[in-house]
């Protein structure tokens, strides 16, 4: 009987949750961003995961940033997003932190990196789903697919990553309110993608 290990059936999904919500906000607002729970939903309907890897940081409450609005609403908006995560089944929540000087995120994009290219070695999933506008990502795709495994790749229209899309075996974008080509204008660069643009998913109404 042989005992070479057989690789894990599984699919995990890694979301770059800090670059998921910021990118929300922009699409809808801060008072009308979707939960989670319906993103998932819709992530859902493009492809079947078994688990859910989620990378973020809070935004620090510090009184030089609460002078500013726009943080005041975005601290608002990432307790309640962050929350629904939490409630989340089958979910991991890497939390990282912010500078406290600069309030820059630290760590959190590493750890994303990290885990895909160790999950791949240690076989643990069979098909990896990465969702992140951020190009830094890209080798560690890269990685994976040598090992021979499949990683696809889920965009919203306005955090879209070409170097992502190349490296993935397929890519697909969630085009809410019909923005990504708004956002995106080199549309020569995009013929050799594997790659959908999805129109017909509707974002379910936040429930809090």
């Amino acid at each position: 009987m042989s005992t070479k290990r057989k690789n894990n059936k599984k699919t995990f999904l890694y979301i770059d949750g800090t670059n998921l919500l910021a990118g929300l906000i922009d699409i809808f607002g801060f008072d009308k961003v979707p939960s989670f729970k319906s993103i998932v939903s819709d992530f859902r309907e493009l492809y079947k995961f078994d688990k859910i890897y989620f990378y973020a940081s809070y935004t620090p409450s510090t009184a030089k940033n609460l002078k500013v609005l726009k943080i005041k609403r975005q601290i608002k908006e990432e307790l309640v997003f962050f929350n629904d995560v939490l409630k989340t089944p089958n979910l991991v929540f890497y939390k990282g932190y912010r500078s406290p000087t600069s309030g820059k995120e630290k760590g959190v994009d590493v750890h994303l990196a990290v885990d895909l290219t160790k999950d791949a070695f240690q076989k643990k999933f069979k098909t990896a789903i990465i969702v992140s506008g951020d190009a830094d990502f890209a080798y560690s795709v890269e990685i994976v697919r040598k090992l021979k495994y499949k990683v696809y790749s889920i965009f919203i229209p306005n955090r879209f990553s070409i170097a992502i899309a190349y490296q993935s075996n397929f890519a697909k974008i969630i085009d809410y309110k019909e923005t990504f080509f708004k956002s995106y204008k080199a549309k020569a660069k995009l013929k050799d993608l594997n790659l959908e643009i999805v129109k017909k998913i509707l974002v379910r109404n936040r429930t809090r």
